[in-house]
């Protein structure tokens, strides 16, 4: 770290935000999540602002510390940029990418390098330009700048060193077909779901119920991504980070980067939007929570619990999703002490997953990941309509990214890798569009 001499005013208020113990703080209070769950920010960066003007100030280690201890986070990913450059000051963040927790971590606060990679088509002056998505990868082993017009050579590269990769900014995406780019739109996320090893999807900066209708489209087709929720601080407008944060169930209680890093990806995960201020906990047949499989070997029932709990008095809704459509809902306040709870049975004829969510003014408030219900070892086709959409995603890709598209001259060298990757994807969309549709409801 460069010694700094003088602190601009910006750089104070950043921090008094950034430690700030108002708003999304549960320091000193008791926890809202169960023994073994823990909480997390898998998307920090330690540059003010994410301007390329931006003056030379990064926070030290021990100041992301000290935030940690203020939003009582156990685990951070300071992400250091390995694309573009538009987070600045890389050279300084790639060198501590080293597949170890930074020294300055503390008993139950792992401080760890990562990275995230993307390239901006627009808006940006770069002068190598690619689409496909803003990929965040965690569990590096080291770091470096790297050029690709699309996501996948990212993906392989970062698994070669055992990391973990999934896609950001999930809730820019709309139930529309994308018709312009920006720097960060997941374009490839249904091809690599597809195609690729395990991922995530993540909910960033504030979040929203787009990014969870993508994941249950991927779970309609029996796709398992993990999904994650970080704040992309301090490209927030300065939110403290942990006010989007995951939690991660880690059944031994015995706290690591790796193993938090893997069972997020393994869907054992809850996301929240609203700090560490509450939790939900949904159990199926008493024993199973996100990222099991409750197995029939023929249709029968399940039981549900789906628990609300608080740091401080909050008034909303919960509900349970099945296959991608609301079945239970109750209204309640939750306070300390005084979860509110649901539980009911559901009966399944065929393989699905359920999910629940508490919903407050702007969509979901936190999230839980999905738990599977597999009947006969049948794969999941709960929705022919979700797998046609995907076909017709990875059609618009084509067509945009073929001569002449709108998207064509961001392929100056990879243009049929790419499109044979897509048509292979759309290929597998198609065939469970086929077998969704002759499965009874």
């Amino acid at each position: 770290m460069r010694p700094q001499s003088r602190m601009p005013i910006l750089y104070l208020c950043a921090i008094f935000i950034l430690f700030s113990l108002d708003g999304n703080c549960s320091f000193g209070a008791e926890k809202p999540e169960p023994p073994g769950w823990f909480s997390g920010d898998p998307h920090v960066h330690r540059g003010i602002l994410c301007q390329r003007d931006q003056a030379h100030n990064l926070l030290s280690p021990q100041e992301l510390l000290e935030g940690m201890r203020a939003h009582d986070l156990d685990v951070i990913s300071v992400l250091g940029d390995i694309g573009n450059g538009e987070v600045k000051h890389a050279e300084e963040d790639l060198i501590l990418i080293n597949g170890k927790d930074h020294p300055a971590s503390a008993p139950g606060r792992i401080l760890h390098w990562d990275a995230e990679w993307h390239f901006d088509p627009e808006g940006v002056a770069f002068p190598e330009k690619a689409i496909g998505g803003h990929l965040i990868v965690l569990g590096l082993q080291r770091g470096q700048q790297i050029f690709s017009e699309y996501t996948y050579p990212i993906f392989k590269w970062a698994r070669k060193q055992n990391a973990l990769v999934g896609f950001a900014h999930m809730q820019y995406l709309t139930d529309e077909l994308p018709g312009s780019l920006n720097c960060c739109l997941p374009l490839e996320f249904p091809v690599e779901a597809a195609l690729g090893g395990p991922l995530f999807l993540m909910e960033d900066v504030d979040g929203g119920d787009s990014a969870m209708q993508a994941y249950y489209r991927l779970l309609n087709c029996s796709f398992r991504p993990g999904i994650a929720a970080g704040t992309d601080y301090p490209c927030n407008n300065l939110k403290p980070f942990g006010s989007l944060l995951t939690y991660v169930e880690i059944r031994d209680k015995k706290l690591s980067y790796r193993k938090w890093i893997e069972r997020l990806v393994q869907g054992r995960s809850v996301v929240s939007r609203n700090g560490h201020d509450e939790f939900l906990e949904l159990r199926v047949n008493g024993a199973a929570s996100p990222g099991d499989d409750v197995k029939l070997a023929k249709g029968g029932t399940v039981q549900v619990e789906v628990r609300w709990t608080s740091t401080k008095p909050l008034s909303g809704k919960v509900e349970l999703v099945r296959n991608g459509i609301v079945v239970e809902t109750r209204e309640g306040m939750a306070a300390p002490g005084a979860p509110v709870v649901l539980g009911m049975t559901q009966n399944f004829g065929q393989s699905g997953w359920l999910c629940a969510r508490r919903m407050g003014e702007d969509g979901h408030q936190t999230h839980t990941a999905a738990v599977f219900v597999t009947v006969g070892k049948a794969p999941i086709r709960a929705s022919s309509k979700d797998a046609e959409y995907f076909v017709r995603f990875i059609d618009h890709l084509i067509q945009q990214t073929s001569a002449g598209g709108a998207w064509s001259k961001y392929f100056s060298r990879d243009r049929k890798t790419v499109q044979d990757r897509y048509r292979r994807a759309r290929a597998v969309y198609a065939r469970i569009a086929r077998e969704a549709s002759r499965v009874q409801p």
